[in-house]
């Protein structure tokens, strides 16, 4: 008989189209992979509820998310208060199956859940309030950076909450932060599968960058593209790929002569992946993981990246870091000259990020 676990996701992970509900999709998969029988619980406030979850999970509950003034004005951070469905904890108090929380943003219920001794650990994406800090330096506007600020303050002290139960870290960074601060921590990198390889795929040469185009810190990376290419001229055709880009940012990139290509399917943006020549893993933010460095590097290609991208783990082995002190161009230059072939690339991530990883954390913290 297989053992049942809980899942509560912030969000619902399908389709698994950016980082965080992607990493729950594949954590769900291995699970039932390695056995469990998954009940997934999700947030739901704009991806629907009509998914076929059968690939992920045995049984699947929506639950409504709860915004609005009384979240925003609560002494709780906004992404906890505004998910505390009632349903939610009497599904899981009606069993003594084990609960994973995705993300401190379903921790609402965390005293309820210690005071009944279950079983339960929260995987953390990254330090949220650190990364709330981040949003509130780069808000355009007075009202989001107060909120931004608030929130990030809000989270601080909300996570000491979380002190008596397991953390399981996405990074070694993020591990360091709160074994330091005396929590109980695991790490457990994100989980990949034969699902991420692609197969190299040979098309006219180009670079690509690709990421939610209405998130800040990527719309800040595409400026940054063009600010080198100003600088000085990147000879290869550059395509930018990705969600919801505003119409001023779609124009800025069509006076650079590149392509951008606005809310590519799964199919599209994969065969964009593996067709290019170079990946351009650009960013100035190191919370968490980028998941999207990962999923470059199994495509075979080269990946360019800046630090803050590949973190401190082994990432930065497998990727040419860009110095932006430097011309982007002298870089793209280099690094098609030297054509190094991914030896050892696909081995060496999944013994890193393998499902090995996620049974050692299980085991470790008794699931």
């Amino acid at each position: 008989m297989s053992k049942k676990i809980h899942l509560v996701s912030f969000d619902v992970p399908f389709p698994p189209d950016y980082g965080g509900v992607l990493d729950v999709y594949l954590r769900a998969k291995e699970l039932k992979g390695l056995g469990y029988s998954v009940i997934l619980h999700c947030y739901e406030y704009g991806r629907g509820r009509t998914h076929d979850f059968s690939e992920i999970a045995d049984e699947i509950y929506y639950y409504d998310r709860k915004n609005g003034v009384k979240s925003i004005f609560s002494n709780l951070p906004y992404i906890v208060k505004s998910r505390n469905s009632e349903e939610l904890l009497k599904r899981l108090l009606a069993d003594d199956h084990p609960v994973l929380l995705e993300g401190q943003h379903c921790t609402f219920w965390i005293d309820e859940l210690i005071k009944k001794h279950r079983k339960v650990a929260v995987r953390m994406h990254n330090i949220e309030w650190q990364y709330y800090r981040d949003l509130a330096q780069d808000a355009k506007t007075t009202s989001e950076r107060l909120f931004f600020r608030l929130e990030s303050r809000k989270l601080k002290k909300h996570e000491l909450k979380l002190k008596d139960i397991p953390l399981l870290c996405i990074s070694k960074s993020d591990l360091e932060y709160y074994q330091n601060k005396g929590f109980q921590t695991v790490y457990l990198p994100v989980t990949i599968n034969a699902d991420l390889v692609l197969t190299p795929m040979e098309s006219e040469p180009f670079g690509l960058y690709h990421g939610n185009l209405s998130v800040p810190e990527n719309v800040e990376a595409v400026h940054k593209l063009i600010r080198e290419n100003q600088r000085e001229k990147i000879d290869l055709p550059i395509v930018i790929a990705g969600k919801n880009p505003s119409a001023g940012l779609q124009k800025k990139i069509e006076t650079q002569g590149w392509k951008c290509i606005a809310n590519p399917n799964d199919s599209e943006l994969n065969d964009l992946m593996r067709s290019c020549s170079v990946h351009l893993m650009i960013g100035f933010k190191s919370s968490g993981i980028k998941l999207k460095v990962i999923r470059a590097l199994l495509t075979g290609k080269p990946c360019i990246a800046t630090k803050e991208m590949t973190g401190t783990g082994s990432l930065e082995n497998h990727c040419e870091i860009w110095d932006p002190a430097l011309p982007l161009a002298e870089k793209i230059k280099q690094v098609l000259a030297e054509n190094h072939p991914a030896e050892n690339r696909l081995e060496e991530l999944e013994e890193e990020f393998g499902v090995e990883k996620l049974k050692a954390a299980l085991d470790e913290i008794g699931f």
